[in-house]
């Protein structure tokens, strides 16, 4: 299983495909099984897609304090140089994106950025509702890996595709049950998240940027998507109007075909 040390983190990666570069950065509480085998093998064809679990969840290292999203973005900064990737594209996802944004803001070499159901965080951003931060605030510990699991997922998908994908929902929480990040990791990513903030620096982003958001998104609200691209001067939007939080889950070739128009 491949690990490369990055900033005192032994980071757990996969590769796939043999194209041109393409980062995959996760969210709040994810692992790399959460992309699925159908997204990542279409992305395959066309990218060499470079999968990677953050320090303290999947079979990445557990840190030892609390860290910030730049810490994140150094993470997937010192894998691509360890895995001497040059000139990469990057695609990022809720907090992922975060990650990506100050990716692309601290370090040279980038070459084309997806954001996808993403916001700025700080002031400009537009949060969940009250309900929704209370389900991602709530404590996790003693609680039941499946109760955390089914509930979460209430979150990522929109209430139809639940109802029409039960099998896909039931491999998902079955797969989230098992591979849940330790309480502690969980509660020191989302403060993470809670200090994040690109607002006032994204003027400074000059590469050309993909922003993707669900249209029924309620964990991050799809007018952070207009945000995103307000701020951002090489920015345009493309919304997908059956999904929520995840598009690559519930409209995977859209969603694929999007970003290989954008990428080549």
């Amino acid at each position: 299983m491949p690990k490369v040390k990055v900033n005192t983190m032994n980071i757990y990666y996969e590769i796939y495909g043999t194209g041109p570069p393409l980062l995959m950065i996760l969210g709040l509480g994810a692992n790399i099984t959460w992309w699925g085998n159908y997204f990542i093998k279409g992305l395959a064809d066309y990218f060499k897609v470079i999968m990677f679990d953050n320090r303290g969840t999947g079979q990445s290292s557990n840190p030892k304090s609390q860290y910030t999203v730049r810490t994140l973005a150094d993470d997937a900064y010192g894998l691509l140089k360890a895995l001497n990737i040059e000139k990469p594209f990057i695609f990022g996802h809720s907090m992922g994106g975060g990650i990506a944004q100050e990716l692309i803001l601290q370090y040279n070499g980038m070459s084309r950025l997806i954001l996808c159901s993403s916001s700025c965080g700080g002031s400009k951003s537009i949060l969940a509702s009250p309900e929704v931060l209370q389900i991602i605030n709530k404590e996790r510990s003693g609680r039941v890996p499946f109760e955390i699991a089914k509930e979460s997922l209430n979150l990522f998908y929109s209430p139809e595709f639940m109802k029409n994908n039960p099998k896909i929902i039931d491999y998902a929480v079955q797969n989230m049950a098992k591979s849940q990040m330790l309480p502690k990791n969980y509660e020191w990513q989302r403060d993470a998240i809670r200090s994040f903030k690109t607002c006032d620096r994204l003027k400074n982003m000059k590469i050309p940027t993909l922003i993707m958001h669900g249209a029924k998104d309620i964990l991050v609200p799809p007018q952070n998507a207009e945000i995103l691209a307000d701020l951002i001067s090489n920015a345009h939007i493309k919304m997908f109007a059956e999904s929520a939080h995840a598009p690559y889950v519930e409209e995977p070739d859209a969603v694929i075909h999007e970003i290989v128009e954008f990428l080549q």
